[in-house]
């Protein structure tokens, strides 16, 4: 073995040692990534009941809005045009669960929580279905609907 040879496998070890930490901070960047820490379930629920599709996000950087059937709800805890429909929303929690109230065969729909893209942050989204069968009371009284 030369000298020279010696030189050029020591240059290779410190070149090894810099494309090491590269990679680790790839990674350690996406492991920071904005992600569920619950997403929203398949709900069934009967007339007039409330209901709560929960969402939880951690290490949250994008907004967070929910859509009924394709259809944005918005950004704000008031849900115009659907009075009974809040965003129960806590910024520092990561917490975005819809909340409906006296729920009506109207609001079976298929609901997806979104959270929007930020820096370094893809978007996600997270979908549930809501089922709204007819009152309890009308179904133990025998009552059916079609």
């Amino acid at each position: 073995m030369r000298p020279s040879d010696s030189i050029w496998l020591t240059s290779i070890v410190v070149f090894s040692c810099i494309v090491i930490p590269q990679c680790s901070s790839r990674v350690l960047g996406e492991l920071q990534q904005q992600a569920f820490r619950i997403t929203p379930n398949d709900v069934e629920a009967h007339q007039g009941d409330e209901v709560v599709l929960r969402c939880e996000i951690e290490r949250l950087a994008g907004r967070v809005q929910w859509t009924k059937d394709g259809y944005a709800l918005g950004f704000s805890n008031e849900i115009l045009g659907y009075p009974r429909f809040s965003l129960n929303q806590n910024h520092s929690t990561g917490v975005f669960n819809l909340r409906i109230t006296n729920a009506s065969v109207e609001d079976a729909a298929s609901y997806q929580c979104q959270v929007g893209p930020a820096k370094h942050n893809q978007p996600i989204r997270a979908g549930a279905k809501l089922t709204v069968l007819g009152s309890l009371k009308a179904h133990r009284s025998g009552h059916h609907w079609n």
